[in-house]
């Protein structure tokens, strides 16, 4: 298992690769760990399979199948009829010359084929996508592949319907490398055979030898960096310019010839002169990485990485980034790269399904790297638009290795495995209390400022665990969403109010008050794993202690404008009058009026000034309750 030409998997890490010398079954239903497999054999052979979730697209189908396809589609027919229509057919679809086919076997091709296109090129092809195509079709292909001896070594993904006639043509095959089936097929039953790890996630799996012995089994994912190894479509070219960071990174070059090069190279950027790039390489790699085509600078950074400050990666295009290699760029990445990458790999996600499969490291939580965590965190973030296949996946693999080295910015993450959680009837109360334990214990290692610390620290506040602070309330209402914090905003409020040097601090934090305060009693929260929580309306106490403290204040700075909101607005409902035009949002004040009492706004006129107050107008809830209209506690 140690002797042969690919590598499949690893026991341990003590233990050498598995490098398997004969034939191997894989027993795998679903596209995940099918997807893990394909990448793991790909080295140096020829795929026939579904690629639905592979990082390549498949070549054109060898024109000398149609033979094979011939005999499968009209078996009953003698042989120089199938050899007539054969050719025929291979005339009309090359389209050297006109040629008629029989109706039969066109309508059958289409079937099959649909609108698939054929090489005859003498260069053998090294990726066949059976995606779409008939039975015939699938199964001409993989007869093809075994007859053709000059062949690589084979991966066969074989349908669950296949005739034991093909079965038996692949086992006794001896260019097969791998066979992925659907469930057991007796005629493999004397070849080494991967199943599902009934006790460990993904990338693990159960190998059982053709001695009988069964070991565990971690796949591993030999990523392939190579120029014309990802094929990129690019949606539409994009306004890429020197930016500020670029020209900050340029300024710090001291030696003048090198700023030279360094110049000349951004005079050829964003489109790049790849022959320049690479005479500059050895002796000046930043001048080479600026003047890449966005397609080769991938490549050269896993060429240059050593050598280069990894805030470049600010202009390394994520449409050139192939995603079996996005964990070993945010291992590196600077925030501010890894904020542009997070939107580029959320659109991805949300518009290809498939990008999930091919985007996954292969790693557990034990050997996760810094970079592993983030995919796993986008992954978990995303969770609502990827295929309900992956779902088990993200609860098990992803939430184990994101919170190996859980992202500082980790709230879309919180928010997307509370989605998951609430997605599922079979989880039960004490398997939610043991992942909020899992992530409480993990925040008590991270430092102050990250978002997991931060959510975990307001769960603190809302226990009576700790007490308001400064510091943790600025984290509180700067890091956290609105959402997750309305329902204790009226506590926090009244807290800062109550204290000059609180309160000194409060007026230069521009925070949406109002949207946060004026909501209805009752209205649920959306605080990670405490759904239950309730908003006890807006205090009473807090008109009488914002006029306080603007009385007497003479320098009222602009980011104090919602506070000043906030009191027109409870002082109108006091005095029966409509609210005046807010200076955060012209319809502020209507949020503490009762709403029957609110005219009908436009849309348009809603969606001026604030978001977080056109949200609540827009969704038409009043935050008036009777305690506002308390004159003893403004007394």
């Amino acid at each position: 298992m140690h002797r042969g030409q690919w590598i499949l998997a690893r026991c341990h890490e003590l233990a050498p690769d598995i490098r398997p010398v004969s034939p191997v079954v894989a027993v795998a239903s679903e596209r995940l760990p099918r997807s893990m497999l394909l990448k793991a054999s790909r080295q140096g052979s020829l795929i026939i399979a579904d690629l639905s979730g592979f990082e390549s697209e498949g070549e054109k189908y060898p024109i000398e199948t149609l033979e094979h396809w011939v005999s499968v589609a009209h078996p009953r027919l003698s042989e120089s009829e199938r050899s007539r229509r054969c050719q025929a057919l291979k005339d009309r679809v090359s389209g050297v010359r006109r040629a008629r086919t029989e109706d039969s076997t066109w309508r059958r091709f289409r079937q099959d084929w649909g609108k698939s296109e054929f090489s005859s090129s003498d260069i053998l092809p090294r990726l066949l996508d059976t995606r779409g195509l008939g039975r015939a079709a699938s199964e001409s292909l993989t007869r093809w592949a075994i007859s053709t001896q000059e062949n690589l070594p084979l991966v066969i993904d074989i349908p669950r319907e296949s005739s034991k006639d093909l079965l038996n043509l692949v086992s006794s095959s001896e260019n097969l490398r791998m066979a992925l089936v659907e469930k057991n097929f007796q005629i493999f039953s004397n070849l080494d055979t991967l199943t599902a790890d009934p006790l460990r996630p993904l990338p693990w799996m159960s190998l059982r030898t053709s001695s009988g012995k069964q070991i565990p089994v971690r796949i591993i994912d030999p990523v392939l960096h190579s120029p014309g190894a990802y094929d990129a479509t690019i949606a539409g070219k994009k306004n890429i310019h020197i930016t500020s960071e670029i020209e900050s990174l340029v300024s710090k070059i001291e030696d003048q010839e090198y700023m030279s090069i360094v110049k000349s190279a951004l005079s050829q950027f964003p489109e790049g002169n790849e022959d320049w790039a690479n005479r500059m390489e050895a002796r000046y790699p930043i001048a080479s990485w600026i003047a890449s085509t966005p397609r080769s600078r991938w490549p050269r950074w896993q060429r240059l990485s050593t050598r280069l400050d990894p805030e470049w990666l600010s202009i390394l295009d994520f449409d050139f980034l192939p995603l079996e290699g996005l964990s070993e760029v945010a291992d590196v990445a600077p925030q501010s790269v890894l904020d542009v990458f997070s939107a580029e790999f959320t659109r991805l996600l949300r518009s290809d399904q498939n990008s999930a499969l091919r985007s996954r490291p292969t790693i557990d939580s034990m050997n996760a790297s810094k970079g592993s965590s983030w995919v796993a965190s986008q992954l978990l973030a995303n969770s609502a638009w990827l295929p309900e296949s992956l779902h088990n996946d993200l609860l098990d693999w992803a939430l184990e290795v994101w919170l190996a080295n859980p992202p500082s910015r980790s709230v879309e993450t919180l928010q997307g495995l509370l989605w998951l959680i609430s997605s599922r009837n079979d989880y039960t109360e004490e398997k939610i209390e043991k992942i909020l334990q899992k992530i409480l214990s993990k925040a008590r290692e991270l430092p102050t400022g990250h978002d997991i610390k931060t959510w975990s620290i307001m769960n603190r506040l809302i226990a009576k665990q700790e007490s308001p602070t400064i510091e943790n309330v600025e984290q509180i209402i700067t890091t956290l969403p609105l959402e997750w914090w309305m329902h204790i905003s009226s506590d926090l409020l009244e807290w800062a109010l109550q204290d000059d040097r609180i309160f000194s601090w409060l007026i230069t934090r521009e925070i949406p008050w109002p949207a946060a305060i004026l909501r209805p009693i009752g209205e649920k929260c959306q605080f990670p794993f405490k759904g239950e929580l309730e908003y006890f309306g807006c205090s009473p106490k807090i008109r009488g202690l914002l006029s306080r403290r603007f009385r007497v204040r003479e320098d009222i700075p602009n980011e104090a404008q919602p506070l000043i909101d906030l009191l027109e607005s409870l002082d109108a409902i006091n005095e029966n009058r409509p609210p005046k035009i807010g200076k955060t949002h012209p319809l502020v004040g209507w949020l503490a009026q009762p709403s029957d009492k609110w005219p009908n706004f436009t849309t348009s006129s809603m969606l001026q000034g604030d978001n977080n107050v056109a949200g609540r107008l827009l969704r038409g809830i009043s935050g008036f309750h009777e305690g506002l209209l308390s004159n003893v506690a403004f007394e």
